[in-house]
């Protein structure tokens, strides 16, 4: 279904739901009128016998006959009359109650063009009773009563308007509203793609528009997820190949430069012996002799960087905490090394597999070069810790030495590195990635 048909389909249901809440409205005011002309009617019977019983009362029984009149009146349930009731004389004994606001009322009169017509008319008539009297009745026009009834009129129209008006819009909100929440789902993926995780798929959803971009997105995650295992895959390969070079190397610089410094220093220490008596021999024999020392103290210390202490004979790496110990502990012998380090690995019971491990390894031995070599700092702080749910690995450098420009012209501060490597387990070599 499309987003269009959607929308209309909800469209009608919504507007003959809105239809069927104002026919109860309009209903509720049509029972209202129709109560209103019964009262009337009512009150019309009730004048009529009154009138009459008039020219038969006796008049000690008259007045009571009056304050009756009186009292229908003054209920205004006669609709659009007024009764109107003089003696001969001209004395008011029955009339219209004051009206409410005349000049109001007036001008609505006038605008609608009845007020001239208002004496026109009124209809009069003569009451003779027994003993001779005579009453002058006359029913007039009552136009605050006509007034109420077009305003009650309005009212109810705007009524019915306004309840129809707020239950079609807040229909059309509830329906926009289900048309668009797939796009919660949509934007939940998307942050969740932001962050790297690409294992995130739509469900299917009901408009086509919705469901395109569903697929699209489903597509594209795949996508990304397969690029980033590709990007993994080689990343393993790049650091296996890297490792291989540097045990390679290793190898070499130990079988073969390691030998021929061996040799050096042994050629160099037979030489200072054999020129006990001639002090200038001696002398250059002793400065070879050191610089051999030194050369070898460098390939030694060049052979700990391609290759840790930790490799065990068989190729298997020692723990990250042997590891980690191995690379300060060699920082620490440094000549003329004054930085103060600290390391704490807190991984409980969750074991790393080698490629997490060597990665750590490389991480940190990077780490501490850049601040041994650039930053000038006095204290270095290395962390390893396992997460609380134990899925991923936590890594962190810390020092208080120089950084970039502008952070360094406020004065030494704490520079932080920091990195979360995922851990599987059992220890596979994806761990690395």
């Amino acid at each position: 279904m499309t987003m269009s048909r959607y929308l209309l389909s909800r469209a009608i249901w919504i507007s003959a739901a809105c239809l069927c809440c104002a026919l109860v409205v309009a209903l509720g005011l049509a029972v209202r009128a129709i109560g209103d002309e019964r009262r009337g009617a009512d009150a019309m019977a009730l004048l009529i016998p009154r009138l009459s019983a008039l020219q038969m009362a006796a008049p000690a029984e008259r007045e009571a006959h009056f304050a009756a009149l009186r009292a229908i009146n003054a209920s205004a349930q006669m609709r659009h009359l007024w009764l109107h009731l003089e003696d001969a004389k001209g004395q008011v004994l029955v009339s219209a109650p004051a009206s409410r606001d005349s000049s109001a009322w007036g001008g609505l009169l006038a605008l609608a063009g009845l007020s001239a017509d208002a004496a026109r008319l009124e209809s009069r008539w003569e009451i003779r009773t027994r003993d001779g009297a005579t009453y002058r009745a006359a029913l007039r026009w009552n136009p605050e009563s006509e007034i109420q009834e077009a305003s009650d009129d309005v009212a109810g129209n705007l009524a019915v308007l306004a309840v129809y008006s707020a239950l079609l819009l807040f229909g059309i909100h509830w329906a926009v509203g289900r048309a668009l929440a797939p796009l919660q789902q949509i934007l939940a993926a998307i942050r969740r793609y932001e962050h790297k995780d690409y294992s995130v798929r739509l469900p299917p959803m009901r408009t086509r528009e919705m469901d395109q971009i569903r697929r699209a997105l489903n597509h594209l995650a795949g996508v990304l997820d397969e690029t980033q295992a590709e990007r993994r895959a080689l990343s393993r390969k790049l650091l296996t190949a890297q490792e291989s070079e540097r045990a390679r190397l290793a190898r070499e610089l130990h079988d073969e430069f390691g030998q021929v410094l061996t040799a050096m220093r042994a050629d160099a220490a037979y030489l200072v012996r054999k020129s006990v008596h001639e002090p200038v021999l001696q002398l250059v024999a002793n400065d070879l002799a050191g610089h051999c020392a030194r050369i070898q103290r460098e390939v030694s210390h060049l052979l700990h960087r391609l290759r840790p202490h930790g490799v065990q004979p068989d190729g298997r790496l020692a723990s990250v905490e042997r590891l980690l110990q191995d690379l300060v502990q060699a920082w620490r012998d440094q000549p003329g090394q004054q930085t103060q380090v600290d390391y704490e690995v807190a991984l409980g019971g969750v074991a790393p597999g080698a490629d997490l491990v060597l990665t750590l390894y490389r991480m940190t031995q990077e780490a501490l070069t850049n601040v041994m070599r650039h930053a000038g700092a006095r204290r270095v702080a290395i962390r390893i810790a396992a997460t609380a749910a134990g899925e991923a690995v936590r890594w962190s450098v810390e020092d208080d030495g120089q950084g970039i420009a502008d952070v360094a012209a406020r004065g030494p501060i704490w520079a932080r590195c920091t990195s979360k490597l995922p851990l599987l387990r059992p220890l596979p070599r994806q761990a690395a990635a």
